[in-house]
């Protein structure tokens, strides 16, 4: 399936521990290629290891233009020379792909 989105996007990583505060770390101008697997669920495909709190529930992916995205880690694989993560969509704010910009393709 082609990507709807491949640029650079900042990306927000969550881990919600019992009885502390989530812990979040954002990881500015990510190269990631977003990818529809079906309705409500979207492949983050990555070109290098993703830094984040350990055990990792949720992820946030914010795009240059505005648009941005939230869910549910499912499934993933995050490796030094890249990876994936598979999450269902809780909230997504419009992305529908516009015409390009700054530098950021959308396909």
């Amino acid at each position: 399936m082609p990507p709807i989105f491949s640029g650079p996007a900042a990306v927000t990583v969550t881990a919600y521990y019992l009885r502390q505060r989530p812990v979040e770390l954002t990881t500015f101008d990510c190269a990631v290629r977003l990818i529809a697997e079906s309705q409500g669920r979207i492949r983050v495909e990555l070109d290098r290891y993703l830094l984040g709190p350990s055990a990792a529930t949720s992820l946030r992916v914010a795009l240059p233009d505005g648009h941005a995205m939230q869910g549910k880690i499912i499934d993933g694989c995050n490796e030094p020379g890249g990876g994936w993560l598979l999450i269902d969509v809780e909230h997504d704010l419009a992305l529908k792909p516009p015409a390009s910009k700054g530098g950021a393709a959308y396909v």
